[in-house]
């Protein structure tokens, strides 16, 4: 599957996009990156073999990408499970999570991020899957891009004890 808006086409990931990947990864990891995985996206692509997978193209370089995997529900998501609405019926049992999502500083607000979600989510329609992602709570502009996507914040918070 390739989608094109003006110079920026959307594809598959291979695995020689990576070093490209990890470069954009690590111009973006910060405080205000939420990270699923802790260690390089190397590491990540190695451990977690993520089946939804898309870059952003401009100029024959990548820009941008998304990674993630559709999963059926289990019951350690029991609390998930519990949020049925309108929107999500008890009948779907698949959740498309969106582990990462980065954009080069010089594509972001050029309408990259949007293509790679509008990618991610066309393979969970595909396959009858809500799509969900994280943000931390001080992260305002990750917050707002999801919530320009169409994505509502659900009412479950997850606290932790350290």
């Amino acid at each position: 599957m390739v989608r094109r808006s003006g110079e920026v086409k959307v594809r598959k990931m291979e695995e020689a996009d990576l070093p490209r990947v990890n470069y954009i990864d690590g111009l973006l990891f910060g405080e205000n990156r939420v990270t699923t995985w802790p260690f390089s996206f190397g590491v990540y692509w190695a451990v977690h073999n993520p089946k939804l997978s898309f870059v952003a193209e401009a100029d024959g370089q990548v820009v941008g990408f998304v990674v993630g995997n559709i999963s059926q529900e289990e019951h350690s998501q029991s609390i998930i499970r519990l949020m049925q609405t309108a929107d999500m019926p008890i009948s779907r049992k698949k959740t498309g999570w969106i582990d990462m999502i980065g954009v080069s500083p010089e594509y972001q607000r050029k309408g990259v991020g949007r293509m790679l979600v509008e990618a991610f989510y066309g393979e969970c329609k595909r396959n009858n899957a809500i799509m969900r992602g994280v943000a931390k709570d001080k992260d305002q502009r990750l917050q707002k891009f999801l919530t320009d996507m169409g994505f509502k914040k659900s009412d479950v918070s997850i606290y932790e004890k350290k």
